[in-house]
């Protein structure tokens, strides 16, 4: 009779012990699991790290997690997307003195105008406060600020933002983003007004004769007009007009079948021509409280 081999027996017992063991977890691995999930209302939230246990709670240690976003030093954020604006402003606003606003094209875009996308956030403060001074901010100090609360951010006047960045838009885009700013919503078949008017826009210009960018600025509001729907539209009027043809009505009321009042884009009534633009390919300007240009909501 053959007697078990206790060295066989051992490695086998062995073996089975490993196998009802735990697997040994990473450090990283183990910090997850004790990592406590944030509630759902948290999302969308910024603020300032120094105030993170205070507010919502969190410690230091929590703070470093990868839920966490860094997207300033000193600030923390939850949830946000930075591929839209004004989210991005959203970060940086806790950051901000009481009485910093954000202006120039940063505030265009918040306002829904179409304007080129930009790794920069304006931030202007009132004279002699020195500007911010960060990484992806360009601060500006002003004699006069004027603002208003869009979405929780403080945002200049809209037709301050359009001669602020008459220095830093060409002439054709400081004519749709004036375009976009005239220009209200269509609802029931009503066309609302815009954020600002024409009329200040022209007010703003005269006070500010002899600054950088007026004499653009004077170009541009010759040519904005309202009721235009898409800064393309804008490109083909002025194309239109650069070429010698007269410059076309816009948003034009058509009567048709039945009574139905429609209304084109771009038209010629006399010549009985109407210009219209189909598909997805042309981005409607965005309007405030709607989808925003540069990522905004």
């Amino acid at each position: 009779m053959s007697v078990p081999s206790t060295k066989a027996t051992g490695t086998h017992e062995s073996t089975r012990d490993e196998a009802m063991r735990p697997a040994r977890r990473t450090r990283d691995e183990d910090r997850r699991m004790r990592r406590s999930p944030l509630p759902s209302s948290f999302d969308g939230w910024a603020f300032r790290s120094s105030e993170a246990q205070l507010l919502l709670g969190l410690s230091p240690r929590r703070l470093r997690a990868p839920d966490i976003q860094h997207p300033h030093r000193g600030a923390r954020s939850i949830g946000l997307d930075f591929e839209r604006l004004r989210d991005r402003c959203r970060a940086l606003e806790t950051l901000l003195p009481p009485d910093a606003v954000f202006s120039h094209v940063t505030a265009l875009g918040l306002l829904g105008a179409p304007v080129p996308a930009s790794a920069e956030l304006h931030v202007s403060v009132p004279v002699p406060r020195t500007p911010p001074r960060r990484p992806g901010v360009r601060g500006h100090s002003l004699t006069s600020v004027s603002a208003r609360i869009l979405d929780d951010l403080p945002v200049v006047a809209a037709e301050a933002a359009w001669r602020q960045s008459a220095s830093l838009l060409d002439r054709r885009e400081l004519v749709a983003a004036g375009d976009s700013l005239v220009t209200g919503r269509r609802v029931a078949g009503v066309r609302r007004a815009g954020v600002t008017t024409i009329e200040r826009l022209a007010r703003t210009v005269d006070l500010d004769r002899g600054r950088p960018g007026n004499a653009r600025a004077r170009w541009a509001l010759a040519r904005v007009r309202s009721g235009v729907d898409s800064a393309a539209e804008t490109e083909i009027r002025l194309l239109l007009a650069g070429a010698g043809l007269p410059e076309p009505l816009v948003d034009h009321p058509i009567v048709v079948a039945g009574g139905l009042v429609l209304h084109s884009d771009i038209a010629y009534p006399e010549a009985r021509i109407d210009i219209e633009y189909e598909g997805m390919a042309i981005a409607p300007i965005a309007r405030p409280g709607t989808a925003t240009s540069n990522g905004g909501s």
